[in-house]
């Protein structure tokens, strides 16, 4: 998937199904279609924030939810949402610029309580008829020319525009699908305040926000369960997973690291993970149609489909080459965290180290040992241990 398709999908297509619904359904239809559905996804996002220590998706459906029930139906619908609206906009922008903790944890709470207590501060101040009616009836509340939209107070926009900033950023930086459904919540959520909408069109849109975010929770333990945390590669379930759907021949590589528990005691585990880090993207690399995983510890697995042993042994001596030729540079806790001015490149005892490691691989196919994954991975294992025993940094079968 492209890192385009990654930053639209799923937020996207449920903003294009929410748009859909509301042109092909009465007003009637439409609100209680939202009314039955989002007890579901609240309800179950929420369940799902909290067992998976999602305490940012748990928060956004918390107030995405007060925030539904609060407005939904009520005669003054537009003004209430406007003002109300921007408070949980202003919470969304906090969330952004968090970290994901568990919803139990000191942190978490933490983050539960101060984001609760601002919405709960903005919803006391909104509770006058008179302010909701102000902030709503005045889109000049700030001097700022530029920023106009039609039907929207300036001071929605600047909050919306810090939201979706806010939740970018955190998807640009550690790209997760929470952060990316962040993104579109703030979006759907500033839909569904536009006065256009009716109010069967904001109860769609904020039940179509709270969806993005619990689906951003369902992908996130699709990614714990399914792909290796320290590597970005696929886990071993992942592994087993695809072998399980695979049919015909199919070559399995055993990859590991030569010499990697005196590395790691040597220099630390802080250097063995970025050892790990390196050979995983060296792997991550591999011609042929070759897929790598992280099988555990230091061993991983390359996956040919469709090929036999003799046909990867080509393309597994690149990828051997490409991780004995790369050079890491490891930081002394001497070294200064500035260049000097003059720019001098002199040795010293506190200057980075570089480090090099190599990989003993080991090859099996189901031409030769059967249909069986289970059998092509033992012989692989076995072909490792040749390559280990005949010198390491080099290719068995």
């Amino acid at each position: 998937m492209t890192a385009t398709l990654r930053a639209l999908l799923p937020g996207a297509a449920v903003l294009v199904i929410a748009v859909v619904v509301l042109f092909a359904t009465d007003d009637a239809a439409a609100q209680e279609l939202a009314g039955t559905y989002g007890l579901v996804v609240y309800g179950a996002g929420l369940a799902l924030a909290w067992v998976f220590h999602r305490s940012r998706a748990f928060i956004a459906l918390g107030v995405l939810a007060w925030l539904d029930i609060a407005v939904v139906g009520q005669a003054d619908r537009v003004e209430l949402l406007a003002a109300l609206g921007t408070v949980v906009l202003g919470a969304l922008a906090i969330l952004g610029l968090m970290r994901d903790r568990g919803v139990g944890s000191r942190v978490g709470g933490a983050q539960v309580v101060g984001v609760t207590t601002l919405v709960a501060v903005g919803g006391y101040l909104f509770s006058d008829p008179e302010r909701v009616a102000s902030f709503a009836s005045r889109p000049e509340l700030l001097p700022l020319e530029v920023v106009t939209w039609p039907g929207y107070p300036r001071a929605t926009l600047l909050v919306a525009a810090a939201a979706i900033l806010a939740a970018s950023w955190g998807f640009f930086r550690y790209r997760g699908p929470v952060e990316r459904s962040l993104v579109w919540c703030s979006v759907l959520l500033l839909v569904s305040m536009h006065p256009d909408v009716g109010d069967a069109g904001s109860a769609l849109f904020l039940v179509a926000a709270g969806l993005t975010v619990t689906i951003g929770i369902v992908e996130t333990s699709y990614v714990m369960a399914y792909r290796d945390e320290l590597t970005g590669l696929p886990g071993r379930r992942a592994l087993r997973q695809t072998l399980d759907g695979l049919k015909g021949r199919y070559a399995i590589a055993m990859v590991d690291v030569d010499h990697f528990k005196k590395f790691n005691d040597r220099h630390g585990h802080d250097v063995g993970d970025q050892v790990l880090k390196l050979v995983a993207s060296r792997l991550a690399r591999v011609p042929g149609g070759g897929k790598a995983y992280r099988y555990g510890g230091e061993e991983f697995t390359l996956l040919f489909p469709g090929r036999e042993r003799d046909e990867a042994l080509e393309h597994l001596e690149v990828v051997r080459t490409s991780v004995e030729h790369a050079r890491f540079s490891v930081r002394s806790w001497k070294r200064p965290q500035k260049k000097p001015e003059n720019g001098a490149a002199k040795k010293r005892s506190g200057s980075s180290k570089h480090l090099s490691v190599t990989v003993s691989i080991g090859v099996a196919d189901t031409a030769v040992t059967g249909s069986g994954a289970d059998d092509v991975l033992k012989k692989a294992d076995q072909a490792l241990y040749r390559a280990k025993q005949r010198g390491r940094n080099r290719v068995s079968k």
